[in-house]
């Protein structure tokens, strides 16, 4: 497993780049952040390859939801965006989310439609996206989130869910992201999950509930967690997504050791 530290939850304080060299200084291989419109690429780019730093994952689509069918067009075109962005910072996943998030982290409005008739158009438009990511040897990790706090309104809440949209797609582009803390929220429990789940599964993130803290802090049992994902022998990214209870230096210091653990 390698661990990549999420950037826009930790050393909010410091400019980007300096967040870069924080997280390497700490020991971390990689990172990931969210919307790429607000930073400097090419500083960015620079700083990575000067760090020894592997761009894990960005954000895909934040204008354009895979719920809405009439909004194809654009998430097409911001896709295409995205795409090359993520070539430029030699980025390999990019996340995916049902719908738009506005500031508060709910759901934007999209046009009322039955649940089959949303997970069809979740659907058709990997499809569509599938052979482009493809094209750019990119992963697009199609990510729920939880509907009970965080992101109120977004349609795709449940892992069984992202996996049937998963395999509808068939595409090996096509993975889920499996957020430990989201999935917890809506009541999964991800020791049993992750052993079904994981030929589906192309991206983990990690905070610790409730308050999506660093893990160790909460009611999570990241230690079984970190045991059963060596066991199971997963190879992919392990995302540090969580804001920090002790000092940012802290928690992230005490995410590599936990995760170091066999």
């Amino acid at each position: 497993m390698t661990l990549s530290l999420c950037l826009e939850m930790l050393f909010r304080d410091l400019p980007f780049t300096e967040r870069l060299r924080r997280a390497a200084r700490l020991g971390y291989r990689a990172i990931e952040f969210w919307d790429w419109r607000d930073k400097d690429l090419s500083e960015v780019t620079r700083e990575a390859v000067g760090q020894g730093l592997t761009v894990a994952a960005i954000s895909g689509n934040r204008k354009h939801a895979l719920v809405d069918p009439c909004a194809r067009t654009g998430l097409v075109e911001e896709m295409k965006q995205v795409l090359d962005v993520a070539g430029r910072l030699n980025c390999r996943h990019l996340m995916m989310l049902s719908d738009v998030l506005q500031p508060d982290g709910s759901a934007a409005p999209v046009p009322p439609a039955a649940a089959r008739v949303k997970v069809a158009s979740i659907v058709d438009g990997l499809r569509e996206l599938a052979p482009l990511a493809e094209s750019a040897n990119i992963t697009l990790l199609l990510e729920p989130l939880n509907t009970v706090l965080d992101h109120r309104g977004c349609f795709l809440d449940s892992s069984d869910v992202g996996v049937e949209v998963v395999r509808r797609v068939n595409s090996a582009r096509v993975k889920l992201l499996y957020d430990i803390y989201h999935m917890s929220m809506m009541g999964e429990d991800a020791l049993e999950e992750l052993p079904q789940k994981l030929e589906w599964i192309g991206y983990l993130h990690v905070a610790d509930m409730p308050g999506r803290h660093e893990p160790g802090t909460g009611r999570l049992n990241y230690g079984a967690v970190n045991g059963r994902l060596r066991q199971l022998g997963y190879r992919g990214f392990l995302g540090m997504e969580f804001s920090a209870l002790a000092s940012d230096e802290d928690a992230a210091r005490a995410a590599l050791r936990l995760f170091a653990a066999a």
